[in-house]
């Protein structure tokens, strides 16, 4: 039997290839969730009434079955026993592998702040947060944000939509830390303020007020803010006390060979828990996006099934819009000292491109985001480039940057 640990996209991609290549073999896939696939991204658009809960699945339990995919729903897998080939779940009841893949995911980050545990704050990682997300904001008439990455923003922004006087707070020095510089940050900032949103960056949550268990305030390291609600969006941790308690090797997350297979026989890694590596940097890293839990899955699967593939890493990327704002952040956007960087603002687009040694390694455009796919496929060659100053132009063919 075949056993995946988790129904996010990379245990439900497993899942599919696996009964791709065997026909016959019983696949499990067990969650601790109620709700079949969806994309965790589109959470906050259910907030902002765009879709119904039901309208963001991507597959259902009719789907499942007809694959001959064994779900089981709502139980937590509470032990995993390499030495028995057993893992155990959360009914007591305990299920044999042949092979097993760890696709638990990620969980947000919840810090030991003052006040947290009061009524009135949450996080949004579930469908059934956002339900209730959408409940309290009805009763609610402002609401602080803690955390400027990529769901905080669109949370804010749904829940401004839902007439609420939105405040978020970051404590680094730009919004989307991790996918903007300072003067892309500066363009969202300026766009989002205009649209009714208060940002203040560089701003410590000291703690969270409450009056009688319930969310009051925020109090901040230079200042406090009123709120009914607070949501926190400070980031995401991999999933990995299974793997720890069954003594498999750990780092950031569940480490994993170019097989996606751990330091236990038969158990593999996928998704937003597995650790791997950047094919642009080198560096250890836990990618936690979607596009590359689907090729982990994939190839996790593959190799489960006896059908040998390597997995070649991944790199930074991400392409999305925000405010109105199409951008499209793909390797190092950052870069390193002696790194020859081409910038250029004009209003509210940007474009920035990143070159090591003749080769493209980090691509940040905003606002005006064409071309992105094909200087996406030029950090992924690592093809050595000639013509640099034609990268930030809209208009450019791969013979005017190759060299020769």
């Amino acid at each position: 039997m075949y056993i995946i640990v988790g129904q996010g996209i990379a245990g439900a991609t497993a899942a599919a290839e696996l009964r791709k290549q065997d026909r016959h073999s019983q696949v499990t896939v067990i969650t601790n969730e109620h709700d079949y696939l969806y994309n965790r991204i589109d959470l906050p658009d259910i907030i902002a009434g765009k879709y119904k809960s039901s309208e963001t699945l991507l597959k259902r339990a009719e789907d499942f079955d007809c694959l001959g995919i064994n779900c089981v729903m709502g139980e937590k897998v509470t032990a995993v026993l390499p030495a028995r080939k057993t893992v155990e779940i959360s009914s007591g009841q305990r299920f044999q592998y042949h092979k097993l893949l760890l696709a638990t995911g990620s969980r947000p980050v919840m810090p030991p702040i003052v006040g947290s545990t009061a009524a009135g704050v949450y996080s949004l990682w579930t469908m059934r947060q956002a339900e209730e997300i959408i409940d309290a904001a009805s009763k609610a008439r402002s609401v602080v944000v803690i955390g400027a990455g990529l769901i905080g923003l669109k949370t804010a922004l749904a829940l401004k939509k839902r007439g609420l006087k939105v405040t978020v707070v970051e404590k680094l020095q730009r919004v989307l830390p991790r996918q903007l510089d300072d003067a892309a940050s500066e363009i969202l900032c300026d766009r989002l303020r205009d649209m009714g949103i208060a940002i203040l960056v560089n701003a410590g949550v000291e703690g969270i007020a409450a009056i009688n268990g319930a969310v009051s305030g925020v109090q901040l390291d230079n200042g406090s803010l009123p709120a009914d609600m607070v949501i926190m969006s400070i980031g995401v941790t991999p999933n990995i006390e299974l793997a720890v308690s069954a003594g498999i090797r750990i780092g950031q997350g569940i480490i994993v060979n170019e097989f996606l297979q751990t330091s236990m026989p038969d158990i593999y890694a996928a998704g937003d828990a597995a650790e791997t590596f950047d094919s642009v940097t080198g560096a250890s890293t836990v990618p936690a996006t979607w596009p590359v839990a689907v090729e982990q899955g994939r190839i996790a699967a593959c190799n489960m099934g006896g059908r040998k593939e390597i997995y070649d890493g991944s790199f930074a990327m991400n392409a999305v819009e925000v405010g109105g704002i199409p951008l499209v952040s793909i390797g190092d956007i950052a870069g390193r000292p002696g790194d020859y960087v081409l910038a250029d603002r004009r209003g509210d687009k940007y474009r920035k491109v990143v070159i090591r040694d003749n080769v493209l390694r980090g691509v940040l455009f905003m606002g005006d985001i064409r071309q992105a796919g094909v200087i996406g496929a030029l950090i992924s060659s690592r093809a050595r480039l000639g013509n640099y100053e034609k990268l930030i132009s809209p208009y450019f063919s791969f013979a005017d940057l190759i060299a020769e």
